[in-house]
């Protein structure tokens, strides 16, 4: 199942989406110098097999290496300079940000102000509007709890469609919790906070960044489409280390993931964030300001204490002795990530025309060589009461899905587990902290990242990317009884059909009954496997242009989920009132599989997945 989520991943990657790195367990000892982080990056991207990168690192608020590894086009073997452009994905929401702060710093913006007053064109649908209404900052920090696109969204494109039809294209926005509470990252909250950038100035978007942000930093390279005047060195992106080539998608979604750019120009951005607003003698924005931009404000994980998650247009990563911020992002084959540290002068950036693990090992080693004379810091053990620890510990499951169509796949593989040990508290195997406020963090790492809050009833625990609630026993209890009927009912229909279909072919076996009670309840149970399977090929193994668009994938996997109920109640009918002269064994078997199809079935209701169409 790790494997479908990796991919699950990978599949965002096209729509602009960042793609973060787990926490590692284990950081690498850093290198000693420069010439050895080179040697060791170098071996990384050639190990992996990545094509082509780009890396520019800072140190002592300048910049010491600027250098390409591998080749921009594997068939001209055209290799990566400098002056090689990639895509940026998602660190396109860093910028969108900082225009947003500099029209609230001209006083025509306010983060407070509501959506419904800033855009009343734009449609959307919040059951809290009256008490909580959705906010300009909830759009930058994903608090809005609107869904991130779907696959649908991923082959809307137009170079030349205005941010004025572009956002009523991702829709339909609706909350799925108060807004301002829990985070849910969500790639059309930029597109529609780029629509009121161009309201706010009179520019468009492009015209407007360019003019008071990319041109005043000397960025040249810095596209939000791709232009002639880049075309030549723009990298190919690739889908694999086969080499096969990813096309070229001019989104919609500019604002959110479409800026092109070289890694020595985006370094820039780093830099003016290191100078607090400040570059080359120029002032873009206060210290306020960027501080504000580095903060998660708007959710109640943040107001409980946890400041590791997304500020505007920003992210925090934990280093081993440092806080870094910054941004990941992916688009086309192409991942890209920038970190700087507040207060040590010191960053980097990696581009890659290849979404591969061995780019964010890559940020890692960087992170740690920068790392290396940093000063600890890291704050001091607050041991918990057994009886503390003990309401913390449980199963926890998410309650903010990116993609609510996806919410199936964490209620039932997406389980986190928090136990007490030796007087500790364990998260998912590893030992977590406590360093106050129900604040823990990992013993290596400088700022903690999960924080839990009772809400109700109920158990929450906020991470950096959102919230997850503790599930009561009885409920856990009850989830395991459901799987558990299912895999045995599998087990036993699959066993039985295959020794009763070869020995009725051959004759050895009565159909006492009928064939029916015996053929309903495997076709219903059969049905059940064909949605798992059927999903797990198209978000693991499809191209996403069979999910995305109507297709052979995607209308069978409509049809199973129509099929499943349907069966199910066939099956159960003709097992309970059309076969008395069935042996016991027969109907027994019968009666589970229907049962556990009928109940399978409930859950894809239960989630929206009966007669789901993923192009829609």
């Amino acid at each position: 199942m790790k494997t479908l989520l990796v991919a699950l991943s990978f599949a965002a990657v096209c729509a602009g989406v960042p793609v973060q790195a787990a926490d590692s367990e284990q950081t690498p000892e850093p290198a000693a110098s420069l010439e050895e982080l080179d040697r060791r990056l170098a071996d990384t991207f050639r190990k992996g097999k990545v094509p082509g990168v780009s890396v520019t690192i800072i140190e002592n608020g300048q910049i010491v290496l600027t250098k390409g590894y591998g080749f921009a086009d594997l068939k001209t073997k055209r290799p990566v300079t400098p002056d090689t452009v990639f895509r940026a994905g998602s660190i396109s929401k860093s910028f969108t940000a900082i225009g947003v702060m500099m029209l609230v710093e001209e006083g025509k913006l306010s983060l407070d102000a509501k959506l419904v007053d800033l855009m009343p064109e734009l449609q959307y649908d919040n059951p809290w509007e009256k008490t909580d209404p959705i906010r300009l900052v909830h759009l930058l920090e994903h608090t809005t709890g609107f869904d991130d696109i779907t696959f649908r969204h991923y082959f809307l494109e137009g170079k030349d469609v205005p941010l004025s039809d572009a956002v009523n294209q991702y829709g339909p926005y609706k909350s799925r919790w108060r807004p301002g509470t829990m985070t849910s990252y969500c790639n059309a909250g930029p597109v529609i906070v780029g629509r009121i950038i161009e309201k706010a100035s009179g520019q468009k978007f492009q015209d407007f960044i360019a003019s008071r942000l990319t041109g005043p930093l000397g960025m040249d390279s810095a596209y939000w489409t791709r232009e002639p005047q880049i075309t030549n060195r723009l990298s190919k992106s690739y889908k694999n280390t086969d080499g096969d080539e990813e096309p070229f998608v001019e989104i919609l979604a500019r604002p959110s993931g479409s800026l092109n750019v070289t890694s020595k120009d985006l370094a820039k951005l780093p830099l003016l964030m290191l100078g607090r607003g400040t570059l080359d003698a120029r002032t873009y924005l206060s210290t306020a300001s960027i501080e504000r931009i580095e903060r998660p404000e708007t959710n109640d994980g943040a107001r409980a204490g946890l400041k590791y998650g997304y500020g505007l247009g920003n992210m925090i990563y934990a280093g081993k002795k440092g806080i870094f911020h910054g941004h990941d992002g992916g688009i086309d084959g192409f991942v890209s990530k920038y970190e700087y540290a507040p207060g040590q002068d010191a960053g980097f950036v990696v581009m890659a025309n290849l979404g591969s693990e061995e780019v964010f090992n890559a940020g890692e080693e960087i992170r740690s060589y920068l790392e290396r004379n940093f000063p600890e810091s890291r704050a001091a053990a607050a041991p918990l009461a057994p009886t503390q620890l003990e309401q913390l510990t449980g199963f926890y499951q998410s309650i903010t899905p990116r993609q609510q169509m996806l919410a199936i796949i964490d209620s039932i593989f997406g389980w986190q587990v928090a136990r007490a040990r030796d007087g500790e508290l364990e998260f998912n195997d590893t030992k977590r902290i406590h360093i106050g406020n129900n604040l823990f963090q990992k013993p290596d790492k400088a700022v903690p990242n999960i924080v839990f809050v009772p809400s109700g009833d109920d158990m929450l625990m906020f991470t950096p990317t959102g919230a997850e609630r503790k599930v009561p026993l009885p409920e856990l209890v009850g989830k395991a009884a459901l799987a558990t009927v299912y895999v045995v009912a599998l087990v036993l229909s699959a066993l039985y059909m295959l020794i009763w279909i070869p020995s009725a072919f051959l004759g050895r076996l009565t159909d006492r009954g009928g064939v029916t009670i015996r053929l309903l309840p495997w076709l219903a149970i059969l049905s059940t496997v064909a949605v798992a399977g059927l999903a797990i090929v198209g978000f693991q193994g499809a191209d996403l242009a069979q999910i995305g668009k109507p297709g052979p994938l995607g209308w069978a996997l409509y049809g199973a989920t129509l099929a499943t109920p349907v069966l199910g109640a066939l099956a159960l009918i003709r097992t309970t009132i059309g076969a008395p002269n069935a042996r016991i064994l027969v109907r027994g078997i019968a009666w589970l599989s229907s049962i556990a199809t009928l109940a399978f079935a409930g859950y894809l209701w239960a989630h929206g997945w009966i007669g789901i169409r993923l192009w829609e």
